[in-house]
Formats: C-alpha cells, sequence, structure tokens
C-alpha cells in the first residue's frame, strides 16, 4: 500500500479498492490524512476530526455544483454526450439538494424536513412495519430468500413510494431508474452502460414528470406535492429539479441507500450467530446500538463530494481552490483517534451514532430520521420470525463497482422460521 501512495498510483477508483478498501483507508488514515488521488484528479480527506469540522463549515469546502463536477472528472467526453441525450430526449440533469447552498438550499431542505423530521418520521412506523412484515411473511416459510431483490430493496422502494403517494406501478420505473443513476454515480462502467442508463433515467423522468403535472392541478399532502407547488423567496423550481428531487433525492437518497444497510446487516447477522441471538433476545436494547454499529462500518455512502472555496491547507498538503475533494466518510467512520477498535463491531459503544454516515453540519441527510426507521423495522421483522439465518451454500457476497456507494449486488440466506412468529395480518 505504501509504495502505491508513494508512487501515486493509489486511486479509490481502483476496482479491488472497492471491492475491500479497508487496507487502503488504515494507511490513509494514519500516514496521508489528505491525499491527492491522481487517477480520479480530486483530493482525499480520511480523518474523523477533519471531515467534522469541514462539513460544517462551508467557507472552506462547499457543494455548490459538486456532483456535476464529479461526473465530468470520470469521463469528460462521455459525459458531454449524455448530457446533450438528457437535453434532447428529456430534462437536464439538475442539482440534488446538497449540491445547493445558501438560501436555496435552506429553501428546499425545510420542505423536506417538514416531512422527514424525527418527530414526522415516526408518523409512518405503521406503514414501515406492515411493509416489513408483509414481505418477510410472504417468503418466511420457504426457509431461503434472496435478500436484496425479495426484502431490503422492496421495502425502501414501497416506503419511499407511500410518502409519495405513488402507485405501485412506480415501483419497476424506480427500480431500472435507482440501478442506472447507482452505476451513473459510481463511474465505473463502459460507455455502453452509460448511455443505457442514461435512456433508463430519461424513461423514469417522462414517468414522474407525469405525476408532477398532475399534482400542479390537483395538489396533495405528500413531499412531492409540496415541493411541485411551493413558492420558493429564491425562484419556484423547474420541472427539471423536481425530476432530480424526486429521482436521486427521494428514491435514489431515500431508498437505495436504506437498502443497501439492511443488506450489510443481514449478512453481518449471517455471520454471528451469537450476537443475532444477542440481540434477538433484547430488541429493544440492543437492536438501535446494532443499526448504529451497521451504519458506521458498513455505511452504504461512502463519501461526500466537494469543492475547495478557496485555497486549503490541511496536514501540509495544498489543496487550490476550485480543487474536487473527497471526504472519505466511511474510512472517518474508521478511525482509532475516535472510535476504540474501530474494525470490531461492537453493540456496547457509546459513541456509535457519531458515526458520519449521514454527513454532518447544513448537510447532513435530511432523511436519516426515515432510514433509522426502515433499519430498525427492518431487522426487527427479520428478527421476530426467523432465525438460524445463514449464507446459503451458494451464496456469494459480490460488492457492486462503485466508489460513491457501497452495496452488495444480491444476498442469499438460510434460515428457520420461527415456532413463535407473528401470525401474517
Amino acid at each position: 500500500m505504501a509504495e502505491l501512495v508513494e508512487s501515486g498510483e493509489l486511486t479509490l477508483k481502483d476496482e479491488e479498492i472497492v471491492k475491500c478498501p479497508y487496507e487502503a483507508y488504515d494507511y490513509l488514515l494514519e500516514e496521508r490524512p489528505v491525499y491527492y488521488d491522481a487517477g480520479g484528479d480530486f483530493y482525499v480527506v480520511t480523518r474523523y476530526d477533519d471531515l467534522r469540522a469541514a462539513l460544517k463549515d462551508t467557507t472552506m469546502f462547499n457543494s455548490d455544483g459538486a456532483s456535476a463536477k464529479h461526473r465530468a472528472n470520470v469521463n469528460p467526453e462521455r459525459n458531454k454526450k449524455i448530457e446533450d441525450l438528457f437535453l434532447e430526449q428529456g430534462w437536464p440533469r439538475e442539482r440534488p439538494i446538497g449540491n445547493y447552498e445558501g438560501a436555496e438550499h435552506k429553501d428546499r431542505r425545510m420542505i423536506f424536513e417538514s416531512f422527514l423530521r424525527a418527530s414526522k418520521a415516526r408518523e409512518y412506523d405503521d406503514v414501515i412495519e406492515q411493509i416489513a412484515n408483509s414481505l418477510v411473511d410472504g417468503f418466511v416459510e420457504d426457509g431461503h430468500a434472496e435478500i436484496v431483490s425479495q426484502y431490503s430493496e422492496m421495502l425502501s422502494i414501497k416506503t419511499i413510494c407511500h410518502l409519495l403517494n405513488a402507485p405501485d406501478d412506480a415501483i419497476p420505473i424506480v427500480k431500472r431508474s435507482m440501478d442506472a443513476m447507482l452505476a451513473n454515480i459510481g463511474g465505473i462502467m463502459t460507455d455502453e452502460e452509460a448511455f443505457e442508463n442514461a435512456r433508463r433515467e430519461i424513461d423514469a423522468q417522462r414517468y414522474f414528470k407525469a405525476m408532477i403535472d398532475r399534482l400542479r392541478e390537483a395538489p396533495e399532502d405528500t413531499l412531492l406535492s409540496a415541493l411541485v407547488n411551493a413558492k420558493l423567496p429564491s425562484g419556484e423550481m423547474t420541472d427539471a429539479q423536481l425530476l432530480r428531487h424526486v429521482m436521486l433525492d427521494m428514491f435514489m437518497a431515500g431508498a437505495e441507500t436504506s437498502a443497501k444497510a439492511i443488506t450489510s446487516g443481514v449478512l453481518i447477522l449471517a455471520r454471528n450467530p451469537q450476537l443475532r441471538a444477542e440481540i434477538a433476545a433484547d430488541i429493544k436494547g440492543k437492536l438501535q446500538p446494532f443499526i448504529e454499529e451497521v451504519l458506521r462500518l458498513e455505511g452504504p455512502a461512502s463519501q461526500a463530494t466537494r469543492i475547495a472555496v478557496k485555497d486549503v491547507e490541511l496536514h501540509g498538503v495544498a489543496i487550490p481552490k476550485g480543487s474536487m475533494v473527497i471526504f472519505r466518510l466511511a474510512a472517518a467512520n474508521r478511525d482509532s483517534r475516535k472510535f476504540g477498535c474501530p474494525a470490531n463491531l461492537d453493540i456496547g459503544r457509546k459513541n456509535a451514532a457519531q458515526h458520519l454516515s449521514f454527513g454532518s453540519g447544513p448537510h447532513a441527510c435530511v432523511g436519516a430520521p426515515l432510514a433509522r426507521r426502515e433499519l430498525w423495522y427492518g431487522f426487527k421483522a427479520l428478527l421476530d420470525r426467523m432465525e438460524d439465518i445463514a449464507l446459503a451454500p451458494d451464496a456469494t457476497v459480490n460488492y457492486l463497482p462503485n466508489m460513491v456507494f457501497r452495496g452488495i449486488d444480491a444476498l442469499k440466506i438460510t434460515f428457520r422460521p420461527r415456532a413463535d412468529r407473528p401470525t401474517p395480518q
């Protein structure tokens, strides 16, 4: 690892590092807390205290237009052609909420918070619990399941569809567009895959554009309707902006990430029968600490992208104004200066919830309270209904080729239905 760093060849875009980044994290945390990644033309910051401070202070680094700069950095020529395709056949890919600053960000965030703050998120408990229970009841008697397609993705997508009052026919469209956006954000793909993913995003744009038009004519008490009909001091939102908020902020950030965290947690439970039994015996006391440790160790969002607002020097490294900077949240969550024995899952850890998987500061994940409710009921439904959870004999654990999001593409498990499981409603 040291040789790769010294030669400048270490890059977070390397597919082997994407699969297993922990050795790279350990080295960067200790030896190169600020590192110029020549393979991606960005700076990488890894230590917890540095990131916590930088996330709260937008005078050094901010997120204004960071996603567009990241896409352009990956493959400028291909990105230009894809942007032209969106202009010709769909709508431009506008900024997600996290890429606005100042009044524009505040105006939008207030609308999201009115539906997603902690007190409001708990109002969705009955719906989330019913969805989770129903999904598990659908396969529990089989004694085996593929968790990603049968459970974690469906739980998250159905939850967001409920919040938006989107019909069931949206589910396959959402699933295709989420897969496409996930790959496009990650940037590790062929040209052919990139253009096909763009076309899938455009298909979803057309679907949700029809919903936006309908909500202008007949408003509802939903987050999407509130965005569509908002009269913001900073100006009304365009169709392109609304589509980005729906597709990326609600479904990509709101559903895909929760699904990945649930899947990672199930993998941990399948590999640790003693831990699983301990949590199942005291769900009220042990499940939330487990959730926080899953988020810390296997948080689905590996990084946040920022732009240097001015020339910055950090740990002796000069970061020029305008540079793209990767805040590697997943590395910070394993910083031994903050978390003792950071590679270990410890449900007795007192500061586990101080992880950075939801970010921090003005751009902290607005959907964090909802995500925690999804994870709570997602794991509870499984533990209430099955025991002896294990990886299936033919199971493989493959991580998606994506430097931005960490997730398993499929997870086959076996289990024994609990004799005392709740009766399906």
